[in-house]
């Protein structure tokens, strides 16, 4: 009993430990306005995790830990960019004058960016746009949109948002997961270190 509660207290603070250093990692991406840190991020944590999984003999456990805490990574993501709209957002409403279309920065075919010129209120940042979201403006069409003033959350079509609780909830079950994953290896770390270490015979 009381070795499944030291596995257990080290996969959870493994866990947690984890959590907390991509939070840290998504902030800072999040209010330097640096998005390739996210990239950047999730690529080398997909790496560490294969080349684990590889060097324990390609254990699931490693690939459900990375799926997890690339989760995690765009969860929080969105969180922040709630938690912004909702304290900082201010709802217009907004009729368009003018579209224009351009292919955005070339390095994704698929995305295409849209500078929306209104007749009347804020200005609008230029709007991507992909093949799973297509936001269908249409001149002369009056929206409903979402901005914030301090620049640091995108433009959202509608009313205004509320807190990231739905953000913040789906974080838990990635935790458990993680912490599921990181179970057996827990155990095998504590079990290693009880071991003590061969001494050789005496004559």
């Amino acid at each position: 009993m009381g070795r499944r509660v030291l596995v257990g207290a080290a996969s959870t603070g493994g866990a947690l430990a984890l959590w907390a250093i991509v939070r840290l990692v998504v902030r800072t991406a999040f209010v330097t306005h640096a998005q390739w840190i996210e990239v950047l991020c999730a690529l080398v944590l997909l790496l560490a995790w294969v080349f684990l999984g590889m060097c324990w003999r390609l254990d699931i456990r490693w690939l459900l830990c990375a799926a997890c805490l690339v989760g995690v990574l765009f969860l929080q993501d969105r969180e922040l960019a709630q938690q912004a709209l909702h304290q900082h957002g201010r709802t217009e409403h907004v009729r368009v004058r003018q579209i224009q279309w351009s292919a955005g920065d070339g390095m994704d075919a698929s995305v295409h960016v849209y500078t929306v010129t209104v007749v009347d209120g804020p200005p609008l940042a230029p709007i991507e746009e992909n093949g799973l979201m297509r936001w269908k403006w249409v001149v002369g069409g009056t929206y409903t949109v979402t901005v914030d003033p301090q620049g640091t959350a995108p433009l959202r079509r509608g009313g205004r948002p509320g807190p990231p609780v739905i953000q913040q909830l789906l974080q838990i079950p990635l935790v458990l997961g993680l912490t599921s994953a990181l179970w057996q290896p827990s155990g095998r770390l504590l079990r290693r270190r009880r071991v003590p270490s061969a001494r050789p015979a005496q004559a």
